[in-house]
């Protein structure tokens, strides 16, 4: 959430761009070819989109229509001259919030993605993103357990942050619950992928195992974050996917009682059901989920009236938008209307630094222009996934269901706000598209394969047309 942190992920992005676009020699089908991905880059349209989208947000940050300015604690807009026909912004502080630091964090998710799709063109390295990202997160979940164990007020023991009610890395808990729950997703894939293949291959499930043990993590992790709406997704997607993998099952051949696979997905569904109950009897989540039960009009009364308010912005400045990253500057010359919204809950004065809402804030920035990239590479992706038929494939299939679970949980609070969250779920929409699309082309390969030039006869004529393919 710093600036000096986004800034680091954006050199990253770009190094990491810079590695994948160029040129190299790979081995293919036990043939040395020489790999240009700038080729498939310019036929990749979140390139093209997400060009568009920067484009947008710098034509805010060069075209202010406000200037920030604060004195003694106070702080206030003033109007400047600029070219109302255009996309404009607020002139404010890269260190609190402005378009140019948007375009940080909207340059990194879209240089890494790019970065993804043309760099790893086989399925093996999305295997080893994935398990890197699963390994890093259950270090990451270990250290969040030990903080709460020991009832440190630092992150890390080392750092002090402004909210006391963080999580591992994590200044708002929100943040890092939606983060945990995405986690979930890759680790639960990675588990049942390492399960089929030794299933297949009539070996002792170890890894399936371990990534079990990272799941269960996770989850708990989620739950000591004390977020409601976490929690709840957390249940839900331990249900959905714990029925999509039992369905699975269930259609595989052979009688019931022989199918000695049920034992650990019934297990490990225990385990996650396990933590589902510890949540609700460890004392502070009851107190959370209580309070919500005892003044349950409070809260959605004060997101009720922020959407109204954010709304009405909305409706003033629907094709460009008020600027990506000023929804704070402006939002309080319309939260005024409402001076109910500052009082509403706890009782102390409550600042509205976001909607809550990231479906509503993102097309209140960037407007109806600046949010029809966005659109683009979703419908881009989604047809993509379906083209390829993702609900028969169980990774993409269980990565679809974290990120659209992801994508309930902006629609009640911030998280896509935390590039953190931001730049994985991107990741993983983009991994779940590849990876349905390389298994595919992985299943065409070990079923068939081409006749050897020069192999067919002994003349060195090619096979006849009417040989066939040769089976692996």
């Amino acid at each position: 959430m710093h600036a000096w942190s986004q800034l680091t992920s954006l050199a990253l992005a770009a190094v990491g761009f810079i590695l994948a676009v160029w040129p190299r020699m790979e081995l293919d089908d036990f043939a040395t070819v020489a790999r240009r991905p700038a080729s498939r880059l310019v036929r990749f349209p979140v390139f093209w989109a997400g060009l568009m989208l920067l484009a947008y947000v710098a034509a805010q940050g060069l075209n202010p229509a406000w200037r920030f300015v604060s004195s003694e604690g106070a702080w206030w807009l003033e109007p400047v001259p600029h070219l109302a026909w255009l996309p404009s912004g607020v002139d404010a502080p890269f260190v609190r919030s402005n378009p140019w630091r948007a375009l940080a964090v909207h340059g990194s998710w879209w240089l890494l993605v790019c970065s993804v799709w043309i760099g790893f063109s086989r399925r093996r390295s999305y295997r080893a993103l994935f398990t890197l990202l699963a390994v890093n997160a259950f270090f990451l979940s270990l250290f969040g357990v030990l903080e709460k164990v020991s009832g440190t007020g630092k992150i890390f023991w080392s750092y002090r942050p402004s909210n006391d009610s963080f999580v591992a890395s994590f200044i708002y808990p929100n943040h890092g619950g939606a983060y945990f729950n995405l986690m979930m997703a890759v680790i639960v894939a990675l588990a049942w992928w390492h399960y089929q293949r030794a299933h297949r291959q009539l070996e002792a499930p170890g890894l399936a195992v371990v990534f079990t043990f990272f799941a269960v993590c996770a989850a708990l992790v989620v739950v000591l974050s004390y977020s409601r709406m976490s929690i709840v997704l957390l249940l839900a997607f331990i249900v959905l996917a714990g029925c999509a993998l039992l369905f699975r099952l269930v259609r595989r051949k052979g009688p019931l009682r022989a199918r000695r696979e049920f034992l650990p997905v019934v297990l490990a569904l225990a385990g996650f059901f396990g933590v589902g109950l510890l949540a609700l009897r460890v004392e502070k989540v009851w107190e959370r989920f209580a309070e919500a039960a005892a003044q349950p009009t409070a809260s959605i009364r004060a997101r009720a009236i922020v959407r109204q308010a954010a709304g009405e912005m909305l409706r003033d400045r629907w094709l460009l938008g008020w600027g990506a990253g000023c929804f704070c500057y402006n939002f309080p010359g319309y939260a005024r209307r409402y001076p109910e919204i500052y009082y509403i809950g706890n009782g102390h004065r409550q600042y509205w630094e976001h909607v809550h809402d990231d479906l509503l804030e993102f097309p209140l920035e960037l407007g109806l222009a600046g949010a029809t990239p966005l659109a683009v590479m979703l419908g881009c992706g989604a047809w993509q996934l379906c083209r390829r038929r993702f609900w028969r494939n169980p990774v993409a299939l269980l990565l679809v269901l974290g990120c659209m679970l992801a994508l309930l949980h902006a629609a009640v609070d911030f998280v896509f706000q935390n590039p953190a969250v931001l730049l994985t779920w991107a990741v993983f929409l983009a991994g779940a598209v590849r990876w349905a699309e390389l298994d595919q082309t992985g299943r065409h390969r070990q079923g068939t394969a081409t006749v050897p030039r020069g192999e067919g006869t002994a003349g060195g004529s090619p096979a006849p047309a009417s040989s066939g393919p040769i089976l692996r």
